[in-house]
C-alpha cells in the first residue's frame, strides 16, 4: 500500500476489500495511534456515493452496540470522502455461507439472535438498514465455537427518522433481501429489514435462498411466489421454523413480525422447543 497520509491522519497498512460504492483498507490512525478500517470513497460527477458514506456515518454514529461495527470519524475532502470505523476481524456471513450451508441450526439461530439484537437498538434510535445481506453481517473471530459475534456494518442505505430524505419509487437495496415494498420503490419501515433477516435466516438454515433467479423474475418472485417451507428442504428441521419464517417472508408487512423483539422471541420459542424435544 501507499504510505501517503489520507486525509493528513490515516496511514495505510493493508487493503481489505471493495465494496459496491467504496475501498475499504487498514489503516493506522496516527492522531489517536489505532488500527482502523477505513472506508474511501473518490469523488464523482454526481457525488452519490460521496453522500452514501456521510449518511452512513451519521446513521452508525447514532448507534453504540456491541453487534455494530462502531464509527469513531468521518470527513469529507476534494477528492473523496471517508469514514473510519472500528476494525474489526473476521469475515462476513456471505463468505461462511458460500464455504459450509446450510449451517447447524443452533449456529443459525443465534446469528438471527445477534443479527435481530442489533436492528432492535437501530430501529429504537430510528434507523433502518435498508440493506441486511450476508455480505454486511461481519462475524468476528472472538474465540468462541461456532460462527463468530455478529456485527452489523454498512449503513450506506440506512434511512433515519421519517423517511422524506427517500422519494416514493425511488428502490433502495439489493434485490435478493428486498421486501416486496422495496421493489415497489415505496418507503419503507423496520418491517423490510426484518424480512431482510428473514431471508438470511433461511438460506442459513436451508442452503437456499428463499427467492432466486435473474431479474426481472426474482422481483417478481419476491412480489407473487410463497417459497418452499424450510424443513421440505432440510428434512431434520424441526416444522416449527416453517412458521416463524412464513411470517417473517409475509408479503404484507402488517402481517409479518412488528419489532425484532417479537422475531427474536420467536426464533427463542422455537429453540426451546426443540432443545426440550431433544432432552425428551
Amino acid at each position: 500500500m501507499n504510505e501517503t497520509l489520507i486525509a493528513g491522519r490515516f496511514a495505510p497498512q493493508d487493503f481489505i476489500g471493495q465494496g459496491a460504492c467504496g475501498t475499504v483498507v487498514e489503516a493506522m490512525d496516527i492522531r489517536l495511534r489505532r488500527l482502523v478500517a477505513l472506508k474511501l470513497v473518490r469523488r464523482g460527477p454526481n457525488d452519490i456515493d460521496a453522500q452514501r458514506i456521510t449518511a452512513e456515518a451519521r446513521a452508525a454514529a447514532r448507534l453504540v452496540h456491541p453487534n455494530i461495527i462502531a464509527v469513531h470519524d468521518a470527513g469529507d475532502g476534494r477528492d473523496f470522502a471517508w469514514i473510519a470505523m472500528e476494525l474489526v476481524i473476521g469475515e462476513p456471513l456471505s463468505v461462511l455461507l458460500a464455504r459450509e450451508k446450510p449451517l447447524p441450526v443452533a449456529d443459525a439461530a443465534r446469528v438471527t439472535l445477534q443479527l435481530l439484537d442489533a436492528l432492535d437498538h437501530a430501529h429504537g434510535r430510528g434507523v433502518i438498514h435498508r440493506d441486511v445481506k450476508p455480505a454486511n453481517i461481519l462475524l468476528a473471530m472472538d474465540g468462541e465455537d461456532g460462527p463468530g459475534r455478529v456485527r452489523l456494518g454498512d449503513f450506506g442505505l440506512a434511512r433515519m427518522g421519517s423517511g422524506e430524505e427517500t422519494e416514493v419509487g425511488t428502490v433502495m437495496g439489493t434485490p435478493a433481501w428486498m421486501a416486496p415494498e422495496q421493489v415497489r420503490g415505496e418507503v419503507v419501515d423496520h418491517r423490510a429489514d426484518l424480512w431482510a433477516v428473514g431471508v438470511v435466516f433461511y438460506e442459513s438454515l436451508t442452503g437456499k435462498r428463499p427467492f432466486e433467479g435473474g431479474m426481472p423474475a426474482l422481483l417478481t418472485r419476491i412480489l407473487t411466489d410463497t417459497p418452499p417451507a424450510p424443513s421440505s428442504l432440510a428434512p431434520t428441521l424441526d416444522p416449527a421454523w416453517d412458521a416463524v419464517l412464513a411470517q417473517a417472508l409475509a408479503k404484507i408487512a402488517g402481517e409479518r413480525f412488528q419489532s425484532a423483539a417479537a422475531m427474536a422471541e420467536a426464533v427463542r420459542a422455537v429453540q426451546a422447543r426443540s432443545v426440550s424435544g431433544q432432552a425428551g
